[in-house]
C-alpha cells in the first residue's frame, strides 16, 4: 500500500512536473493565445456592438423615412380628395345654375306661348265674330233680295227652273262667288 502511495505521490509530483514542463514549453504561446482570444473577443464584441448600432439607426432611419413618406402620402391624398370634392362641388353647382338656367328660359318660353295663345284665341274670337256679322249682313241682303224678287214677282208664277236659279244666286252671293264662275269651274273640272 505504501508502494501505490508512493506512486500516487510520483504521480501527483509528475503532473506537478508536467504542469511545469508545459508551462515553459506552452506558457508565452497560451498567454499570446489567450490574449489573442481576448482581443478577439473583445473586437467581435466591439464589432457586434457597432453593428447592432449601425442596424438600429438605419432601421430608425428607415421608419422615419418610411413615416415622411406615409405623412406625404396621406398630405398628396388629402389634396386630391379635397381636390376632387372641390370640382364635384364645382360641377354640381353648373349644374344646379344650368338647370335654374333652362327653368327660366322654359318658363320664359311657356310665359311667350301663353300670351300667343291667348291672341291667337282674342283673334279667332274676333274673326269668329266678324264672320258672323257678315253672315248676318249676307242673310240679311239675302233675305232683302228675295223679298225685292218677290214682291217684283207678286202677281207673277214662277218656274221652279227660276226658283232654283233665284236660289242658287243667293247661294253663291252667300259663299262670295257668282254663279256664272261657279258653273264655269264645274265645266272645267268636267273636262
Amino acid at each position: 500500500m505504501q508502494k501505490e502511495t508512493q506512486t500516487k505521490e510520483n504521480d501527483i509530483s509528475q503532473l506537478g512536473n508536467v504542469d511545469q514542463i508545459r508551462e515553459i514549453l506552452f506558457g508565452s504561446q497560451s498567454r499570446e493565445m489567450k490574449e489573442k482570444f481576448e482581443k478577439l473577443e473583445a473586437s467581435i464584441k466591439a464589432l457586434h456592438d457597432e453593428m447592432r448600432k449601425k442596424i438600429e439607426q438605419t432601421q430608425s432611419e428607415f421608419n422615419m423615412r418610411i413615416e415622411s413618406e406615409l405623412e406625404t402620402l396621406s398630405r398628396k391624398m388629402k389634396n386630391i380628395v379635397t381636390q376632387q370634392q372641390n370640382e364635384f362641388a364645382d360641377v354640381r353647382d353648373s349644374a344646379l345654375k344650368q338647370e335654374k338656367r333652362l327653368q327660366n328660359a322654359m318658363d320664359i318660353m311657356e310665359e311667350e306661348l301663353n300670351t300667343k295663345r291667348e291672341q291667337l284665341q282674342k283673334q279667332q274670337l274676333e274673326t269668329n265674330m266678324a264672320l258672323r256679322s257678315e253672315m248676318d249682313a249676307l242673310k240679311d241682303e239675302v233675305l232683302d233680295t228675295l223679298n225685292a224678287k218677290m214682291a217684283d214677282m207678286n202677281g207673277v208664277k214662277l218656274s221652279r227652273d227660276d226658283a232654283a236659279e233665284i236660289l242658287m244666286e243667293a247661294a253663291m252671293a252667300m259663299k262670295g262667288t257668282q254663279i256664272n264662275q261657279q258653273l264655269a269651274m264645274t265645266q272645267e273640272k268636267k273636262k
